[in-house]
């Protein structure tokens, strides 16, 4: 169709409303003088009191200083409460660990016994493990671990724990903070926990 032949649409018209139906409020109407308020007035004062000046420390607090530094990067403080802590041919269960060493039972969760054997070895009995062998690459027996601490590393050796690489069982693990690796094979390294 052509433009010239369509019509228009019709327009509609508002409501009209009666101006004696509009009422004000009172408010307006009286004459009052309107008073006005500061938004941003300050109602309670505050008091500010300086921060006391830290202490210098003298030099012979710095390797102690050192010491903690370290001892928070390593994630190793289970196993040292258990080697430190513990007495020679002690042997301690799942319960004994979170009660008198204060271990987190998700630590000890595959735990059965530790026994100490040596200065740095421990003796490991675990429970149940097919799970953690099935959804990880790790492999569990019944076998003793010897660990040595160094810098900011924990380096594992021995029969309890192995992790599966290229079909091989490597049983000389280095643990370095929540991260582990396998010294032998460049590369490959790992998430321990969460």
């Amino acid at each position: 169709m052509p433009v010239n032949m369509l019509k228009p649409a019709p327009v509609k018209t508002g409501v009209k409303i009666a101006s004696k139906n509009i009422k004000a409020p009172k408010e307006i109407g009286t004459k009052k003088p309107v008073t006005t308020q500061k938004a941003f007035a300050v109602k309670n004062t505050i008091s500010i009191t300086p921060l006391p000046t830290p202490v210098s420390k003298t030099e012979n607090s710095s390797p102690n200083i050192k010491k903690e530094v370290n001892d928070k990067l390593l994630n190793f403080v289970n196993v040292r409460k258990i080697l430190n802590n513990c007495k020679m041919g002690q042997t301690l269960t799942q319960k004994e660990l979170t009660q008198n060493f204060e271990i987190p039972e998700e630590a000890v969760k595959l735990v059965k016994s530790v026994t100490k054997t040596a200065e740095n070895e421990l003796s490991v009995k675990w429970k149940s493990t097919w799970l953690v062998e099935k959804v990880s690459d790790a492999e569990l027996e019944d076998g003793k671990m010897k660990v040595k601490f160094k810098a900011n590393k924990m380096y594992m050796s021995g029969n309890a724990i192995g992790i599966k690489y290229n079909r091989k069982i490597y049983t000389n693990l280095v643990i370095v903070g929540r991260s582990a690796y396998i010294p032998s094979v460049k590369g490959y390294s790992w998430q321990i926990g969460r």
